[in-house]
């Protein structure tokens, strides 16, 4: 009879280190990108985030994304939002800030997920376990009189 605590720890040990390569290669970043088609009297952006898509909605930054584009081509933005926790989700939302004064909050709300998240995992920890045991029990299998 073959020792089982390496039959457990193994398959235990690769789960765990599946999930910590997850982690280590999808970072708590989320990205925020946004273009305009024109940028009339655009001064420039304030970005909002909540963790529910009814808000409530919280400023990132004080200091606007200042405007890049003119008046007749636009122009494409991007934010990177670190100040997220691994695997939870947020939502955005974009205001314009007018060069004379006024403010403009757009009503779109985008949602995204700071890294993989737990469910991916988790599935990649259990695909590695699950690997590994069809491997072992390929590997392990006796030849019986049947099989010839």
């Amino acid at each position: 009879m073959k020792p089982i605590l390496p039959r457990v720890a193994i398959p235990i040990l690769l789960f765990a280190l599946a999930v910590a390569l997850v982690r280590l290669l999808t970072p708590a970043t989320i990205v925020v990108e946004w273009e305009t088609a024109s940028e009339v009297d655009t001064a420039g952006f304030l970005l909002y985030r909540a963790t529910s898509a009814d808000g409530p909605f919280v400023l990132l930054d004080e200091s606007p994304i200042v405007s890049q584009g003119d008046g007749l081509t636009g122009a494409a933005y991007r934010y990177e939002d670190r100040q997220v926790a691994w695997g939870a989700r947020y939502f955005y939302q974009l205001e314009e800030i007018e060069r004379g004064g006024g403010r403009n909050r757009y009503p779109q709300v985008v949602e995204a997920r700071a890294g993989a998240g737990w469910p991916a995992a988790l599935a990649a920890g259990a695909f590695v376990a699950a690997l590994w045991w069809a491997g072992s029990w390929v590997l392990n299998r006796r030849p019986r009189s049947s099989d010839y």
